[in-house]
């Protein structure tokens, strides 16, 4: 007769109610992402890109969580993914999809291409974001992939609600789009700062870094919305109309 034992059975339901509850804590910049990236897709696009994009970060996710402890202490990586992610900031408040019909000959490949395009932001957005996550539910998992891949799969009804909801709140604010892609743009000078090729020298020369450069990297996403098209920064909610 199989012998179960009580506690070890509970551990093991209770590790991938652990990984969905990090994740979810940790995933909020995610579907913020997501929803950004949507936006001016066709409502039948939406759907298609948010479950690929997941689904692929996941995949990548699972990828990482196999080498976490290296990805988190090479060098120059969270540096890398920084810029990334900035320029991702940046190009997502840029983006509304208003010029998606202007040609109707080409419209069909139009929407095509931007199905794709925010597919491959979410996707390169997340694990830009992710590296620390991945170190965490790593670490909640014992290294087992089946344990993360059970516990990100259950986060996936989540982030497409979560990243839904963003996406309607955001569609007739344009002040709103500005805030959040000001707030990636935060979290990419987070993110640049923790790489371990510079954050020893920040914490023992200028500790003040770690909150100076995340700043500037938020005003810098503003700068360039007003730079590249100050009437979309300011009006960009009322194009949707």
């Amino acid at each position: 007769m199989l012998d179960l034992d009580p506690s070890a059975l509970l551990a093991s339901l209770l590790i991938p109610a652990q990984i969905l509850f990090v994740n979810l804590l940790l995933s909020a910049d995610n579907a913020l992402v997501i929803a950004l990236a949507c936006r001016g897709l066709r409502p039948e696009d939406v759907q298609r890109a948010t479950m690929l994009g997941i689904v692929g970060a996941i995949a990548l996710r699972l990828v990482m969580g196999s080498v976490a402890v290296f990805l988190l202490r090479a060098p120059l990586l969270q540096l890398a993914a920084g810029v990334i992610l900035l320029y991702i900031a940046v190009r997502l408040t840029l983006i509304d999809g208003t010029g998606l019909d202007e040609d109707v000959g080409d419209a069909s490949t139009a929407q095509s291409s931007a199905l794709l395009g925010a597919v491959w932001t979410i996707i390169l957005a997340d694990v830009t974001m992710s590296l620390d996550n991945v170190v965490a539910i790593a670490a909640i998992a014992q290294g087992s992939l089946i344990y993360i891949a059970i516990g990100l799969a259950l986060s996936i009804p989540m982030l497409i609600w979560g990243s839904n909801l963003i996406r309607e709140l955001l569609d007739g604010n344009g002040w709103l789009v500005l805030g959040s892609g000001a707030f990636l743009g935060w979290v990419a000078g987070g993110v640049a700062v923790a790489d371990p090729l510079v954050a020893p020298a920040i914490a023992a020369y200028a500790p003040a870094l770690p909150y100076a450069v995340p700043a500037a990297c938020a005003v810098f996403v503003v700068w360039q919305n007003f730079i590249f098209d100050p009437r979309r920064a300011l009006l960009r909610g009322r194009y949707a109309d």
